[in-house]
């Protein structure tokens, strides 16, 4: 504890001589590592980049006053005082008030919107995916909503859609789509965010597809150890965390735990070390592909399911932040051919990188370090302020299942 007070002593007489030459320097410094600092001069390089890792270190042994005295000074070097204060001291991002603003009044439009085309003289319109993307998104953080649809309207349509061999949904209900582990998953979540009890076969059939490992594949059927899918297990394990709480059989609340437990570890050993990315399908003896908007998704199952031990990833996900907010339409998807039986289909499942970046920078801000909060606030003031590319959403967008990944992204804001 002497040793940081003398440090941060010497850096703040330093910082006072020396301030007008480094306030460029020092918060590329911070925000970027070592690279940056050598674009100082030398000697304020070796100091800086010094000190910043010794309130790495310090933060890692928890010597939390120390590390942030010390992160202060160099805050008071750089001129930044005020927005490392903020970030040291906060558990949700400190976004500008007009920022704030913009999002309430984009996510509304977009509530209005989407809300519109779901539902036409009373009746849901529409494929069960996205139908259940845009009910879960009118519902996030928004418990007091009804909606122009009764639950029992709600249960109505999509059980009419469901698939007729199985308790489950297809992409689409025609025969030659394979039962969708995706889909149902969305729909079971849909049911428990409206209040609506799924029935023990709906329930069953998301247990009985996880695989021994821990994984689900996105289609029932398919061979788990090389078909076992990010997507599928993020949002398996998200609709069974749902359906847990109102699930009054003790037996099959503990069944249910135990899935979503294993599928939350599964994902976790499964994350690309150091990064906090995952491949669509990790275990494939084929390439694997990394997503960042599939990896948002896959953070956030974890968040929301209260997965233990995310402290590392959380911390992974702020350092890999793209330094640029991904494109509005930059969605992507894997295309894998997943066989099921002798037949293969096509995942087309599309990975939308800025919603799910912007959700899950949310989930991990409070994990950061002081300058990783820096970093993140900046970037979702890029992300979701005024003039953002996000506010340029449309209700005539085409892609309705867009829209309702957007405002779940813009709700998880407020």
């Amino acid at each position: 504890m002497a040793r940081s007070r003398a440090v941060a002593s010497r850096l703040g007489s330093y910082a006072r001589k020396t301030r007008g030459g480094i306030v460029a320097g020092v918060d590329g410094c911070l925000r970027e590592g070592v690279a940056a600092c050598r674009k100082l001069s030398p000697r304020a390089a070796k100091k800086i980049e010094a000190f910043a890792a010794w309130v790495r270190a310090s933060e890692a042994r928890r010597l939390g006053t120390a590390a942030l005295a010390g992160a202060l000074v160099l805050a008071v070097a750089s001129g930044l005082l005020h927005e490392y204060w903020r970030a040291a001291f906060s558990s949700q991002p400190p976004l500008a008030d007009g920022t704030r603003h913009a999002v309430r009044e984009k996510a509304n439009q977009l509530a209005t919107a989407i809300e519109a085309r779901l539902v036409a003289n009373g009746r849901l319109q529409g494929d069960a995916w996205t139908a259940a993307q845009i009910l879960v998104a009118l519902k996030e953080n928004n418990a007091g909503y009804t909606g122009r649809a009764s639950a029992k309207s709600i249960g109505r349509h999509f059980r009419s859609i469901a698939g007729p061999e199985c308790a489950c949904w297809r992409k689409l209900p025609a025969g030659n789509f394979p039962s969708h582990v995706g889909v149902t998953s969305w729909t079971l979540w849909g049911f428990a965010c409206y209040g609506i009890p799924a029935r023990r076969g709906e329930i069953e059939f998301l247990l009985s597809a996880q695989s021994p490992e821990g994984g689900w594949p996105l289609f029932a059927g398919a061979e788990p150890k090389h078909f076992a899918s990010s997507y599928a297990t993020a949002a398996a394990i998200l609709a069974l965390h749902a359906l847990s709480v109102p699930e009054k059989d003790p037996a099959r609340r503990e069944r249910i735990a135990t899935a979503v437990n294993r599928g939350g570890e599964w994902l976790k050993s499964r994350a690309v070390a150091g990064r906090a990315r995952w491949a669509d399908y990790p275990d494939s003896p084929e390439e694997r592909r990394e997503y960042l908007g599939l990896s948002g998704f896959v953070l956030f199952a974890l968040h929301r399911t209260g997965t233990p031990g995310l402290a590392a990833l959380d911390r992974d996900w702020i350092g890999q932040l793209p330094d640029e907010t991904p494109a509005l339409h930059a969605d992507q998807a894997s295309g894998r051919k997943v066989w099921v039986g002798k037949r293969a289909y096509p995942d087309d499942t599309l990975y939308r990188a800025l919603p799910w970046t912007i959700v899950a920078t949310m989930n991990a801000y409070p994990n950061a370090s002081i300058f990783g909060k820096v970093r993140a606030a900046r970037w979702l003031e890029r992300a979701l302020g005024p003039g953002a590319q996000v506010h340029a959403l449309i209700g005539t967008e085409p892609d309705a299942a867009l829209l309702a990944e957007a405002l779940f992204a813009l709700r998880s804001e407020t």
